[in-house]
């Protein structure tokens, strides 16, 4: 069984085991995966930034199939494709019972060894669930953008726009980019990138999925203006992951503005001013995925979005054989690749 091993901070072993999973954990279903994507989590663990000792998963993008389904909870069968998302949660613990589904399990209790790995276990039970079945239409290497995409419609949720809303998104990774076309597809109006990555900026221009302002540029935010409004964005979404960008984000909404608040914070905010929150009265929220977003069939919705989003989704994607793995994550760090994907099997 192969499997990406971080054997350190900044280490990346490529091992071989001997035996696969043999027996099942009680509540769990066996997956073959099939791809696996990188996460800015992942990259962070990497980077020393999240603490290792702490992790017992290692990838939780991930899509493939069903090898073993335990008790077949939740429909799930041997044999059926799947992607991992946080689609069904216990409804009873206290986080449930005040609207945080999102916080009613770590993915400590739902992932082992996790999605970089040729076999996983995944946590299924009538009580929490991180497996959706796709359609046959979805190819593995971009169902692997399910969790991701779970988190970009909790971002859109959070961003409760009215049709026409104009939007600037700080950060256009992954996560930013799946959004925006999120936010378009619900009626949004002008939807504006800002970045600072010139290699992620080159690549987007070539795809035109999103008009994009280069970050760097001194007048970014007469760019900014000029596309959207005079007086600002009705909605900033702040998915950089760098504290001083959400000081850009106080200068990009207009007064009354609402900012979204997408990024996971690895540092104070230093010497951030916070003056604007009061002055232009802003609403902040946060943005935390993934989220059991399940429609009155108990569908779910990601899945949906995903197939009508496919054609665009697939142009981020950029596909590593697992012997190339280090090399997927070296082009995920650096931005050459928006959405790195290592395939298995």
């Amino acid at each position: 069984m192969r499997r990406i091993a971080l054997i350190d901070y900044g280490k990346l072993e490529l091992q071989n085991i001997t035996d696969g999973i043999k027996k099942l954990q009680q509540g769990t279903v066996k997956v073959a995966v099939k791809a696996c994507s990188i996460c800015g989590s992942d990259i962070a663990l990497y980077r020393g930034q999240r603490s290792l000792k702490d992790e017992k998963y290692f990838g939780h993008e991930f899509s493939g199939i069903v090898t073993d389904a335990g008790s077949e909870a939740n429909g799930i069968k041997v044999g059926m494709r799947v992607a991992s998302e946080l689609c069904r949660t216990c409804g009873q613990c206290w986080n449930c019972l005040n609207g945080l589904k999102n916080y009613c399990k770590s993915m400590n209790d739902a992932l082992l060894p996790g999605g970089f790995c040729e076999e996983t276990l995944v946590l299924n039970t009538s009580e929490y669930s991180f497996l959706s079945p796709i359609p046959d239409t979805l190819d593995f290497e971009t169902a692997s953008l399910l969790e991701p995409t779970n988190c970009a419609f909790r971002i859109a949720h959070q961003a409760n726009i009215t049709p026409g809303a104009n939007i600037v998104i700080f950060g256009l990774g992954a996560m930013g980019i799946i959004s925006a076309l999120i936010l378009k597809s619900l009626g949004a109006g002008k939807v504006v990138g800002v970045d600072r990555s010139i290699k992620r900026l080159e690549k987007l221009r070539t795809l035109s999925l999103i008009d994009t302002v280069d970050g760097n540029n001194a007048d970014w935010l007469e760019q900014v203006q000029e596309m959207t409004s005079s007086k600002g964005a009705d909605i900033v979404i702040e998915a950089t992951g760098a504290t001083a960008v959400l000081g850009d984000a106080f200068k990009a909404v207009r007064p009354g503005g609402r900012i979204v608040v997408a990024s996971v914070y690895h540092a104070p905010a230093g010497d951030l001013t916070l003056l604007p929150i009061m002055r232009k009265e802003l609403t902040i929220v946060g943005a935390k995925g993934p989220y059991p977003h399940i429609n009155s069939a108990g569908k779910s919705i990601p899945v949906q979005i995903m197939a009508k989003l496919h054609s665009d989704l697939q142009k981020l994607v950029s596909v590593y054989d697992y012997k190339d793995a280090l090399h997927a994550f070296e082009d995920a760090m650096s931005g050459t690749a928006i959405k790195a994907v290592i395939r298995f099997n």
